[in-house]
């Protein structure tokens, strides 16, 4: 897949309309998205479609109704199916869910590029709510 159709799925997940999800699940993809973002284009559609999947199958066997599909094989579908997933569920269940993918995530993301990677990553996604950090440093 080639960086503007990767694009264009980016895109058509963003303007999904918040009216169409439930109000627990759009705090929880925004920094899914954003971290899809920065990491493809660094570690490639595949590698973050593996952390991802590697991830949720970590976390599935105690919750059934967290999707673990291979066959999602772009970040834009894995995304779309945790949304759908996380809007099915109790909005406490899905917020701790959140919580432990994206901590199981993290983990594997600092054992494949090393912690201190990962941080910098993180801090420039914003994946944890905050403003991108150095802001006019990233436009020069």
């Amino acid at each position: 897949m080639d960086k503007d159709e990767n694009r264009a799925q980016q895109v058509a997940a963003d303007r999904t309309s918040d009216a169409t999800r439930p109000g627990h699940v759009e705090p929880l993809i925004r920094p899914w998205s954003r971290l899809g973002r920065q990491l493809v284009p660094l570690i490639g559609e595949g590698g973050f479609v593996a952390l991802f999947t590697r991830s949720a199958r970590l976390l599935a066997p105690p919750r059934e109704w967290l999707s673990v599909d291979t066959a999602r094989r772009t970040s834009s579908l894995l995304l779309t199916s945790l949304e759908r997933d996380l809007a099915a569920a109790d909005p406490a269940e899905a917020a701790a869910t959140h919580e432990a993918l994206m901590g199981t995530f993290v983990r594997q993301l600092g054992a494949l590029i090393g912690p201190t990677l990962t941080a910098r990553l993180l801090a420039e996604t914003g994946a944890d709510g905050a403003p991108h950090k150095n802001q006019e440093e990233h436009k020069q």
